[in-house]
């Protein structure tokens, strides 16, 4: 990873966070590559409607290698699974077979994990195992995708795997106190890997290297792109193309709530990310460098977040 450092000072970042708000509007993909955008990738958004739209990324984020075991509509019958409901009848019909296959192989898939800590974590897949259509299945269509991942996590989760010239890799620092934009974007080097702080009691999953990672490469300008700050997975695989309808969806996620975070609470509307994370991400933009820009035009069941920088995806697309 410290190859990296510095490597794209002046050039432009675009962000695909995933948000189904681009499957619905037919986001061109491509337009990236055209205007010469460095492409980056978030880990659940690496999905077939991205490879056959034909832009090819240069980065994959990874902090938690987990999460590129599954796709999101597969993640959503984990919780079914590990709330011990059914959510067959509640997807459309093209997609209940997924359910079905992940019911009829579950040994296979999954083992006990950690009970102990809420139903959330009373199993994991296990190690090596990755489902098909999920993203680390999806990642062979793309060889000169670059992955950035976080060391631990990719060793515990693919322990068979090994890293070549593809991946670059960085750590994670234990929680330290109250948040600081000057702390949390200061990397810092040990043992010739780069490690990222993190914050008590804040800051998802994303958030807490995908920033931090960019200013060390030189980027000074992040555009956002599908960050619609909802619960509703990503791209084609979200609540809104996979299940019956949103009171489906509504339905499902109220039984399976507690398989999210065993503390989890829930936002208005309902399906919006809980509320700690509005807030941690108008901290994040608030510092002047770098530039970070959350591209949104309406859509359905994306989020307004007020007072963040916001781009209409048609003044992005003509810039």
């Amino acid at each position: 990873m410290m190859r990296l450092k510095n490597a794209f000072v002046g050039e432009r970042a675009a962000v695909i966070f995933g948000g189904p708000s681009l499957v619905e509007q037919h986001f061109d993909l491509q337009a990236l590559t055209r205007k010469g955008y460095i492409i980056f990738v978030e880990a659940k958004a690496l999905t077939p409607w991205l490879i056959e739209s034909g832009v090819e990324p240069h980065f994959y984020l990874l902090p938690f290698a987990g999460k590129a075991k599954d796709n999101a509509l597969q993640s959503f019958v984990f919780r079914a699974f590990l709330a011990g409901t059914s959510i067959n009848l509640l997807l459309k019909p093209r997609w209940r077979g997924v359910a079905e296959e992940l019911k009829a192989n579950f040994d296979r898939y999954y083992e006990p994990w950690q009970a102990h800590r809420g139903i959330h974590k009373r199993f994991h897949l296990r190690p090596d195992v990755y489902l098909p259509d999920s993203p680390w299945d999806l990642l062979g269509r793309l060889p000169n995708l670059k992955i950035l991942a976080q060391g631990r996590y990719l060793r515990r989760d693919f322990p068979g795997f090994r890293a070549g010239e593809r991946v670059h890799l960085f750590e994670t620092l234990p929680p330290e106190g109250e948040f600081s934009h000057q702390r949390y974007y200061d990397v810092t080097e040990v043992d010739g890997v780069p490690r990222i702080r993190q914050f008590t009691g804040q800051l998802n999953s994303a958030a807490i290297a995908v920033y931090p990672l960019l200013h060390y490469m030189g980027f000074r300008e992040i555009f956002c792109l599908g960050m619609d700050m909802s619960m509703l997975g990503s791209m084609e695989f979200a609540a809104p193309s996979t299940f019956r309808s949103m009171l489906a969806f509504r339905w499902f996620f109220y039984r399976t709530r507690r398989a999210f975070n065993d503390n989890y609470k829930p936002n208005r509307p309902y399906y919006y990310r809980p509320a700690s994370e509005f807030h941690d991400l108008r901290r994040l933009v608030s510092s002047p460098e770098p530039r970070i820009v959350r591209v949104h035009s309406p859509t359905r069941f994306a989020a307004d977040v007020p007072d963040i920088p916001t781009m209409s995806v048609e003044e992005f697309l003509s810039r």
